[in-house]
């Protein structure tokens, strides 16, 4: 019978191990597999037994114990404040993800198991980003899973997703080339990476990516040549973008958009039709809650509530009452306050502390890419609800971590 079980258990494990590989392919498309994936990864953790191991190996590793601390408070966040019952069971759904990467800590996934999703992740994007490149050219028609047009050709995701994704294709695409032992595949990624800073800069309309993809670049010259790397980066950005601004409709349109929008907003008047406008609205009647609940917000999923009353007393009416604030540290600070954006953080601390022990230098470069590409977009999107993107954190926040207490030495 113990056999048997062994058995069992060795195939749940190996079936969770494809499972995160599938994930890595169908983050970038297709949100229906993942939900199923997700599920299907969770009875297979369950099945796959070595209870004790993985208690030690989340116990032993600081981003799996960073994760499991801030999930735990935004739980807490459920028995204050404003939602109802469903407002705050919802919201802590959303942030459910969270607990994905001590499930994959726990698990510690072998080498073969990351490269096979961060493989399965760089085929994703090679074939979104090779539609989009079809899309720009017209050929295409759209609708379905093409939601946009040539003008601005993202497909499977709306625009500002896309960017954010491509954005750290362009540096995945990168660390393939620097780590292909062939000629011309390192070649072949090499261009890839070229294209999609392409698309991020020239074709697809998300201003979130333009900014990803700039600190992306300060990071990977800055790991290539030291601070020198910095000030490279700085001339490399603001070249690019100079040419960007002049060449391409897209970029100009939506940075005067963003300027126009920034400098014509006024907090007294309700905005219309401008998401830049919106988000500074939005970031302003936050921050008034935010002075009322310093500390501990007003509860996980209490937001809206909250928002309704402020303006409401502040005698504002014909206001939009949005489901967040755009801004995923203005949502932490508004729910549960400075302890909850103190452990969002810590979360980001101890990755970017961890990453030297993620894997070689690409790999750390990797790493430490992904706390970016989520730390920088939480300025400006709620990253860690959107399901794209938290999606794409959690899951390689696990796999990129995975190995941190085996390779410090730590017995599993």
């Amino acid at each position: 019978m113990d056999w048997r079980l062994d058995r069992l258990q060795s195939q749940a494990r190996r079936a969770a191990g494809w499972t995160t590989t599938a994930l890595g392919f169908t983050i970038p498309i297709w949100v229906v597999a993942d939900s199923i994936l997700v599920v299907l990864f969770v009875v297979c953790w369950a099945a796959s037994g070595e209870w004790r191991k993985r208690i030690r190996r989340i116990t032993a590793n600081p981003v799996a114990i960073s994760a499991l601390l801030l999930f735990g408070w935004l739980l807490l966040g459920t028995l204050w404040g404003m939602g109802s019952l469903e407002e705050r069971l919802l919201a802590l759904k959303k942030y459910a993800d969270l607990l994905l990467i001590p499930l994959l800590i726990s698990m510690v996934s072998d080498v073969q198991e990351r490269n096979r999703a961060i493989s399965a992740l760089a085929a994703s994007l090679v074939a979104t980003l090779a539609l989009s490149l079809v899309l720009s050219l017209g050929v295409l028609p759209t609708g379905g899973v093409i939601g946009c047009d040539s003008s601005n050709p993202c497909v499977f995701k709306k625009h500002t997703t896309h960017n954010v994704l491509m954005a750290f294709g362009a540096l995945l695409f990168g660390v393939l080339a620097w780590k292909s032992r062939g000629r011309w595949i390192g070649w072949g990624w090499g261009l890839a990476s070229c294209l999609a800073v392409g698309n991020v800069l020239l074709m697809v309309q998300g201003r979130t990516g333009y900014v990803v993809l700039a600190g992306l670049a300060i990071l990977a010259f800055h790991m290539a040549l030291g601070w020198r790397g910095i000030l490279a980066a700085i001339v490399a950005l603001s070249v690019s973008f100079s040419i960007a601004y002049q060449v391409s409709s897209s970029f100009h349109e939506r940075v005067n958009l963003a300027l126009s929008g920034v400098t014509q907003w006024n907090p007294k008047v309700a905005v219309v039709d401008d998401a830049v406008g919106w988000r500074l609205e939005y970031f302003y009647h936050t921050a008034e809650i935010i002075q009322d609940h310093p500390l501990i917000g007003v509860g996980t999923g209490g937001f809206v509530q909250a928002y309704r009353a402020r303006t409401e007393q502040a005698g504002l009416t014909g206001l939009d009452v949005p489901p967040h604030p755009h801004n995923q540290y203005l949502f932490i600070l508004a729910q549960v306050g400075i302890v909850g954006l103190g452990l969002l953080l810590w979360l980001f601390v101890q990755q970017w502390r961890s990453t030297r022990l993620a894997g070689d230098a690409p790999y750390g470069l990797l790493a430490r890419g992904l706390v970016v590409t989520i730390a920088i977009g939480c300025f400006f999107n709620p990253f860690l609800v959107d399901h794209t993107e938290k999606l794409f954190y959690c899951l390689f926040s696990g796999l990129m971590y995975s190995r941190i207490d085996s390779q410090a030495g730590t017995k599993t």
